[in-house]
């Protein structure tokens, strides 16, 4: 990504690799910024919103359209928003352009199409109860879960998302 936005890894930056639970701390004490990816909100990265002011440097469809271009595995990333309600306070409470990667459920090409619909249709009906404990399967939409390049979306799942088009 670093080389997608024009910047050289070896000579503009000092890398670091303390991770999502020291790296907050460090911001504002010899670290200006970090990458993470995760799921939303990250519980080390909310701990620190909650006591300080935080900012999301956007990273704009333009730069993902950039890395696609270095091939290989870039292209599974995509451009989307960080929805505000993740970490409250931060951003003036607007989303932020940013880029992720999906999060699968995966099973044998082989499975009963009778059983990954149904499971299918238990996950996603139980969105908010997942999300109590895991907050991005909150964030699941009917209308962009059938994207799952690289890998083809499974008979049972397909008829179930057809069973709740919009």
């Amino acid at each position: 990504m670093l080389h997608a936005a024009g910047i050289d890894p070896e000579t503009d930056i000092r890398p670091s690799s303390d991770g999502i639970d020291k790296g907050p701390k460090r911001l504002g004490h010899g670290l200006d910024a970090f990458f993470w990816s995760g799921g939303l909100p990250t519980d080390g990265l909310k701990t620190f919103a909650e006591r300080n002011a935080l900012r999301f440097v956007p990273i704009r469809a333009n730069l993902v359209a950039e890395l696609h271009k270095q091939g290989g595995a870039t292209r599974y990333y995509r451009a989307t928003n960080m929805p505000a309600s993740a970490y409250p306070g931060s951003q003036l409470g607007a989303p932020v352009p940013t880029m992720a990667v999906s999060n699968l459920l995966i099973t044998r090409a082989d499975a009963d199409p009778r059983l990954t619909e149904w499971l299918t249709r238990i996950v996603l009906r139980s969105r908010d109860g997942i999300g109590a404990h895991v907050h991005s399967a909150q964030l699941v939409d009917v209308r962009t879960a059938i994207y799952t390049d690289p890998l083809p979306l499974h008979e049972g799942a397909r008829r179930y998302y057809r069973s709740v088009k919009p």
